[in-house]
């Protein structure tokens, strides 16, 4: 009996150990790049199994911060520039990737909410031999092109998951750190929990108040989705451009808009 309480304690710890949350920042700035955008809490937690990722959820935002008007404007010759606050719902973008079933669902707030359902994508990494430190954690990097953006990567070597935050998965390491190119998009390490003492654990995706179910899409059904809302804006341009034929109407591009975008 004795053996077996041994035994069953080191197995506790085992699983215990490879559970963690993680906190990051996340910026924005599709039209601006550079980082220049608002600013998102975001986290993820994880197991051995599962992970649960969160951005642009109001109760992870101060009030304040979630009503401020700023204006962002880009350092290059585009022109482009963000004039608005921060976009949130009440449970936020969110993101579960299941390794033992290899899915992956996600929601989207984008006018309403968009949930879509695929096979974990498999993101295929290029590994550099270049490093660096983030907090106390030894680093590489990696660099791959997902969606319609060249990415790259930071991943902590003693962190043995392949979880990142968003989509962004597949590494021998936990991502503490990722980009695009221009940082039109850009997760950036707060602070992390690993081994974590918290009960909670990765959870599925949370509907919105008052939603009776939950309606998935598919990942190429969602970029349909895309095209439609880009030709609404598109139109909204048109009308517009009749009631005020000196006005310059721009419309925008799909990696302006979304964070996939190919």
């Amino acid at each position: 009996m004795k053996y077996k309480i041994i035994a069953f304690l080191l197995l506790s710890n085992i699983i215990f150990s490879q559970k963690g949350h993680i906190k990051y920042g996340y910026i924005e700035a599709f039209s601006t790049g550079n980082a220049k955008g608002p600013d998102y809490n975001a986290y993820m937690i994880f197991n051995k199994e599962q992970s649960y990722y969160v951005t642009a959820k109001d109760s992870l935002e101060k009030a304040e911060k979630i009503n401020e008007q700023k204006t962002y404007e880009s350092d290059d010759d585009n022109g482009g520039s963000i004039h608005n606050g921060i976009k949130v719902s009440p449970q936020g973008d969110q993101v579960v990737n299941n390794l033992k079933d290899k899915t992956l669902i996600s929601n989207l707030y984008y006018r309403n909410q968009i949930y879509v359902k695929e096979s974990t994508p498999v993101i295929k990494w290029i590994i550099s031999k270049e490093e660096k430190k983030i907090g106390t954690f030894n680093c590489k990097k990696a660099t791959a092109t997902f969606r319609g953006r060249d990415y790259t990567a930071w991943y902590a070597v003693d962190i043995p998951l392949s979880y990142g935050p968003w989509k962004l998965n597949g590494l021998p390491g936990l991502i503490l750190e990722a980009y695009d190119t221009n940082k039109n998009v850009y997760w950036y390490f707060k602070s992390i929990e690993y081994p974590t003492k918290s009960k909670t654990n990765p959870t599925s995706i949370r509907k919105a108040k008052g939603e009776k179910g939950i309606k998935f899409i598919s990942y190429n059904d969602f970029k349909k989705v895309q095209v439609e809302e880009q030709n609404r804006v598109k139109e909204k341009g048109i009308l517009l451009k009749k009631s005020y034929p000196d006005v310059e109407v721009f419309v925008p591009k799909l990696k302006e808009m979304f964070i996939e975008c190919e």
